[in-house]
């Protein structure tokens, strides 16, 4: 009878009285928990894999790279710890394993009548695997040695293209690699390969969906991490020895809260800037080189939004019920209550209503940061996944954060995805809504999306638990809307509305349902008849007429009353719509959305 195969040491659990050894966190402790239940022989280590990981160096901590740290911390007594990737071939854990494995291939040649130990292994992965296959069966069973093998760049061997797009060669890999996956006697066996990657999504999608493989996400770090790190030799070498007062204001716990989002390898990038060029570690340089760090690793397609001093819900004209309720919310976050919060808001409304700028000012009472995404779908295979799984473990780890999608409805996408894209799109929404439904990252990230057409937005986003709170933003609602508008545009301005002006707005604007966009429109135009004239310090009644008089809306009035309606059939409270629309019949207004939406479909 066979034995089962042995738990790595390295990677089990560590006891209180080990001292030789960090102790495992996170992903490393959760590979060493599935390796050691021996039912995968192949694993998918996948996310922040270019970052650095603590090993022990004498009696200090130091940080090494990935590869360092498998073979250091997770594989040092492995009897072979073989490397893999495209450019290099196959490579070794030290010296006597490259030995040891010569002679082995010596002894191969002379019964498979080849030169492998002359010319050395193959480097094409197709030719190398039965090379491989048989070291691993005739080392490990006959011999009773551990072997660990790790791939990297695997995306380049098994990438994620259809099956009729992939080539012969990456066919026979992916056949290769699930063999090895399913094979009885890979798991029987102290065997194990590694596959390293930055997004499992560029992978093909049949080794992702095999049940022997197991996918280790390796995650950005976390505050402990980022204070061990803190706290590590690194950062004294880096700072020769000096205090920490003497070339930073913060200490170094309250430093590791403030670099959130970032891993530790740009971390030491961001400080090293300041540190070896003599200037102090301030707030500001925290805030702005992180911010850059952040938008260089999503390649600018995500921004942040930076806070107009003085700018809050003050500055918002109308939308009352709207701020209220985002009054509610920043109340919550700044006093602590997090557990309450939504996970998403949903912010509805026709064109130029002023979604874009209510989210700032909110922003702005909040007090947090504030993540806008950009398009970051691609044409290239796999890079659309890669992109997203970038921006989603950055916002994870950047908590407490707002994130602010525009265009929610294009940016989410459909589960269905629709088209030809070998589905990118239902992929990319999958991703989004079990991002967005985690309930552990309640109160850790506030997700307010905006849209114009909110009936194009997924069911699946709009539920409990996504964005289930939907407040909707109208267009002014009457003389006194207008003439606060108004008042509120001229402040922000600088234009003073005399009574006679404010008398004109409301008698001949009041009726009309204008925008904030609108107003500001009517106004500068205003401004611009005075500076015409001579008058640079202020706007006459005339100047206004002549600028009411000459304003044509080009918006074509039946698709802004379709987005009025689709943002009232989205709300998810009777509170938050205009009195026109709280008691009207839903069906009689979903049979007009339905007939607007019906005739411009067939334009």
């Amino acid at each position: 009878m066979n034995s089962p195969k042995p738990a790595l040491a390295e990677v089990a659990l560590p006891s209180a009285s080990s001292t030789s050894r960090l102790p495992l966190r996170g992903w490393a402790l959760e590979l060493a928990r599935r390796w050691n239940s021996g039912t995968y022989s192949l694993f998918v280590l996948h996310g922040n894999i270019f970052d650095v990981f603590p090993v022990q160096d004498g009696g200090d901590t130091a940080f090494a790279s990935l590869k360092t740290f498998l073979a250091r911390r997770i594989f040092p007594d492995r009897s072979f710890l073989l490397f893999y990737d495209i450019g290099d071939g196959l490579t070794f854990g030290s010296a006597d394993m490259q030995k040891r494995f010569f002679e082995w291939l010596e002894v191969y040649d002379q019964v498979e009548q080849t030169n492998f130990h002359q010319q050395g292994p193959p480097r094409d992965f197709t030719l190398l695997a039965p090379l491989l296959r048989r070291f691993f069966l005739r080392i490990s069973e006959e011999k009773k040695e551990s072997i660990s093998l790790v791939i990297e760049f695997p995306e380049k061997i098994i990438p994620a293209a259809g099956g009729s797009y992939s080539s012969r060669d990456e066919r026979m890999a992916l056949v290769t690699l699930l063999k090895w996956a399913a094979s009885p006697e890979m798991r029987r066996l102290d065997v194990g390969i590694l596959l390293v990657t930055e997004s499992a999504a560029e992978l093909s999608s049949d080794l992702l969906q095999n049940p022997h493989v197991a996918q280790i996400k390796i995650e950005l770090p976390d505050a402990e991490d980022r204070l061990r790190f803190l706290n590590s030799g690194t950062l004294k070498t880096m700072a020769d020895d000096r205090k920490v007062e003497d070339w930073c204001d913060f200490t170094l716990s309250d430093l590791s809260l403030q670099l959130s989002g970032l891993n530790l390898l740009r971390i030491q990038h961001l400080l090293a800037e300041a540190v070896r060029n003599g200037a102090r570690v301030t707030i500001d340089h925290v805030s702005s080189n992180k911010k850059r760090l952040i938008e260089e690793y999503c390649q600018g397609l995500v921004r942040f939004k930076n806070p107009k001093p003085g700018i809050d819900l003050d500055a918002v004209a109308t939308h009352t019920a709207a701020k209220k309720k985002l009054r509610e919310l920043a109340w919550l976050i700044k006093n602590g209550k997090r557990d309450v919060l939504e996970r998403g808001v949903l912010l509805p409304g026709r064109v130029g209503v002023g979604k874009s700028f209510l989210v700032d000012c909110f922003a702005n009472e909040c007090g947090l940061p504030v993540m806008e995404l950009g398009e970051f779908r691609s044409k290239w295979v796999g890079d659309t996944e890669l992109q997203q799984t970038r921006i989603l473990m950055t916002i994870r780890a950047l908590g407490p954060v707002i994130v602010v999608v525009d265009e929610a409805d294009a940016v989410f996408g459909t589960r269905d995805g629709g088209g030809d894209d070998n589905g990118i799109s239902g992929r990319v929404f999958a991703a989004f809504a079990a991002h967005i439904g985690d309930s552990s990252l309640r109160g850790r990230e506030l997700w307010v999306a905006m849209t114009s057409r909110p009936d194009l937005l997924a069911i699946d986003m709009k539920r409990q638990g996504r964005f289930g709170l939907c407040v909707p933003l109208f267009a002014a609602q009457g003389p006194d809307d207008v003439v606060s508008l108004f008042n509120t545009i001229a402040r922000v301005k600088k234009i003073t509305l005399s009574d006679g002006m404010k008398s004109y707005i409301q008698n001949n604007l009041g009726a009309r349902p204008l925008t904030g966009s609108d107003a500001e429109s009517i106004l500068i135009r205003a401004k611009e008849n005075a500076v015409l004239a001579g008058r640079d310090a202020e706007i006459s009644v005339a100047d206004l007429e002549e600028s009411v008089n000459s304003f044509i809306d080009p918006l074509d009035p039946k698709l802004l009353q379709l987005q009025e309606l689709a943002a009232v059939l989205a709300c998810s409270d009777r509170r938050y719509l205009p009195p026109k629309f709280i008691d009207a019949d839903r069906a009689v207004l979903m049979e007009t959305f339905e007939e607007l939406k019906w005739r411009r479909s067939r334009r």
